[in-house]
């Protein structure tokens, strides 16, 4: 348990924000490091007549140092940047922050992850997203946005995860993240879905091996938006 505590609070793992915040992919780049990333994004249009399927090839580049990282996006969806930092009390539990801007909305986060007695770690998570364009005209531009959940450990790595996010977009509805991870301290598996009040399930699953990784996902009305989005990542890590 406390090599897996360890292992947790140097990745980084504060995880995530509620549906993107969701899928975070923290854990992947755990160590003083430069990481190209590639996403393939579909974006499929629902509920909104008169629009058409959007494809997208996003790159990113990531560096990581110590305990804060910052990332640059370059694709053609949107670009912009974001920045993080965290740290670790006597006890091993996380407080961090981050903030995302891109051209067309921006996200300021805190979170903590404490530690806990039986194997659990509790999590809490607040965030405030702007959005500048949203996609239709009854779109909220101001949403608050929390999350709160577990993570349960078995062995020194392998863990589960259970989060519950409220939907700023309407009163009563939330969307549930579930997910199981396989480690070994170094590479891991992650399989999870989310489901929602609302019907709708998402699901995602992540695998990381030595510099790469690989992952796949799809996120009902993603970023709380009309769209429902598939993304193929892929990316290669270059310590330093």
């Amino acid at each position: 348990m406390k090599k897996y505590l360890k292992f947790k609070s140097k990745l980084n793992v504060p995880l995530f924000m509620a549906l993107f915040l969701m899928f975070n992919v923290s854990p992947l780049f755990a160590e003083d490091q430069v990481t190209f990333i590639f996403d393939y994004i579909e974006d499929s249009y629902k509920r909104v007549q008169n629009k058409n399927d959007n494809i997208y090839q996003d790159k990113a580049i990531r560096v990581d140092y110590k305990q804060i990282y910052g990332v640059a996006y370059l694709g053609n969806w949107q670009s912009g940047g974001e920045a993080g930092a965290y740290f670790k009390d006597k006890r091993n539990s996380v407080y961090g922050t981050k903030v995302r801007i891109k051209e067309y909305d921006e996200s300021y986060q805190i979170y903590t992850d404490q530690v806990l007695s039986g194997g659990y770690v509790g999590k809490l998570i607040a965030r405030y997203i702007h959005v500048s364009e949203p996609e239709t005209v009854s779109e909220k531009t101001d949403l608050n946005v929390y999350g709160i959940g577990f993570d349960k450990y078995y062995g020194d790595y392998n863990y589960f995860t259970a989060v519950y996010f409220n939907d700023p977009r309407e009163s009563g509805r939330y969307s549930v993240v579930i997910s199981n991870t396989l480690a070994n301290g170094r590479d891991f598996f992650r399989l999870g879905a989310v489901p929602r009040s609302d019907g709708k399930t998402g699901y995602f699953t992540t695998l990381k091996y030595k510099q790469f990784y690989v992952g796949y996902s799809f996120y009902p009305y993603f970023d709380f938006s009309t769209y429902d989005r598939k993304t193929l990542s892929v990316g290669y890590s270059v310590p330093f």
